[in-house]
């Protein structure tokens, strides 16, 4: 006769020791002093008296009770131990719940969202985990070994985009080695394959910012970067977006090189990859960077130095580090990116000639190797302009279309960084 009732099993009280109510076919419920009541079922398996728990009163009630145990008995008549079966069973439900998507997603919101990376690096991030989800997705995550993982990443490979395959390996990675402290695996499979996949051809591919959302949320977070030393990488940060020169120009930048009374920095030829000089127009922007540093090394040489050693050249991707931009190949945004975005977004702009853009950007031009030509033939004639400065400005390639382009460029960042859209406009 069955002694187990819902009634009698809701009304048993604590006591101040645990006791069982048993229906004498191995259920029985374990009343606890805290009042907590265990469903119990004893069976033997092989020589040995085992027990199992079927879970919380009333959590799980009387006719769900008997239906674990009919499971249980049925394990046992075809040999099998109910409680290692469950165990298995567990595990693999485990298993299934971490796939690699599931964990991708977690890793995503733990790591880059709420650690406030930037949104380039999100937006680069989770559609590299959309290419993965596509091969592994709704695998398990401490199931996936190298070869499944290498197959996956060799299709990718085979499509010849050998630098989305490094950023792929490198962003699953990251979500096992997220999984790894969680608990979820115990390996990481991306370290044996780094000899199996082919690498990417010779190069040094500049990562750059080209989406104006991107950058317009760049110029926001150099505005309030806590930089040290009063601010002087914050400003080399503003300044090389705006001017457009290649980090080792900044740096090495020395105040004798501005003309701040008609608006212009000279590079010198040797401070200049083509070896040529370089002019600059300097935008209201511009000019008001150079008046806020002067108080701090205007006595000094280097604009960005209090004394005779110039700014390190890992000064300027580190800040953009600590503001969450990967800086290495394929990454998202680096110190030498800051030509590519103006370059990038001018020429889609179409409000300027091409040819124009290359020039400020110090690259060859017909006009410039034109205007190399006659200044041979200038020199040897022993001929040059009475006004030093003003020859030099004078033969510039395409100088006053630059000096729009320059303030035009300026503009632009400040809408960006303010969040307003500017419309595109075609020159006449």
């Amino acid at each position: 006769m069955d002694e187990l009732s819902d009634t009698k099993i809701r009304n048993a009280k604590p006591a101040d020791r645990e006791y069982t109510i048993a229906d004498g076919q191995g259920l029985s419920v374990l009343v606890r002093p805290n009042g907590t009541k265990l469903w119990i079922y004893r069976y033997r398996f092989g020589s040995k008296r085992l027990k199992m728990s079927f879970g919380t009163f009333p959590g799980v009630g009387l006719k769900a009770a008997r239906e674990k145990r009919h499971d249980a008995e049925k394990l046992l008549r075809e040999g099998q131990d109910p409680a290692v079966v469950r165990e298995a069973q567990q595990k693999e439900d485990e298993k299934r719940k971490h796939t690699f998507r599931v964990v991708g997603e977690e890793w995503a919101t733990t790591k880059l969202e709420k650690e406030n990376k930037a949104k380039a690096t999100i937006k680069r991030e989770r559609w590299n985990l959309a290419q993965l989800n596509r091969e592994i997705g709704d695998r398990p995550l401490c199931e996936i070994e190298p070869p499944e993982l290498l197959t996956a990443l060799r299709r990718v490979e085979a499509r010849g985009r050998y630098y989305t395959v490094g950023r792929l390996r490198s962003t699953a990675s990251r979500v096992f080695q997220f999984g790894i402290g969680a608990a979820y695996c115990t390996s990481d499979p991306t370290r044996d394959l780094k000899h199996a996949l082919t690498r990417a051809p010779k190069g040094n591919p500049r990562p750059a910012l080209t989406d104006p959302d991107d950058i317009g949320d760049l110029m926001r977070r150099i505005e309030v970067y806590d930089a040290k030393n009063g601010g002087l990488v914050r400003y080399a940060l503003k300044l090389i977006a705006l001017t457009m020169v290649r980090p080792g120009e900044l740096r090495l930048t020395e105040w004798p090189e501005f003309d701040e009374k008609n608006r212009v920095w000279l590079i010198p030829a040797e401070k200049m990859k083509m070896r040529d000089d370089h002019e600059v127009p300097l935008s209201r922007q511009a000019l008001a960077i150079l008046a806020k540093l002067r108080p701090l090394t205007g006595k000094g040489r280097y604009l960005f130095s209090y004394d005779d050693v110039p700014m390190s050249d890992n000064t300027l991707n580190k800040a953009l580090r600590i503001m969450g931009y990967d800086t290495a190949p394929g990454g998202d945004h680096c110190a030498h990116g800051f030509r590519s975005t103006a370059s990038t977004l001018l020429n889609e702009e179409g409000a300027f000639d091409g040819d124009v853009v290359e020039a400020q950007l110090a690259h060859e031009t017909d006009e410039k190797k034109r205007r190399r030509r006659d200044e041979v033939v200038r020199r040897q004639l022993a001929k040059g302009d009475k006004n030093k400065i003003r020859g030099i400005y004078n033969r510039a390639a395409y100088w006053d279309e630059r000096v729009r382009l320059m303030q035009h460029w300026a503009d632009r960042l400040d809408r960006l960084r303010e969040g307003a859209a500017m419309p595109l406009r075609k020159s006449a």
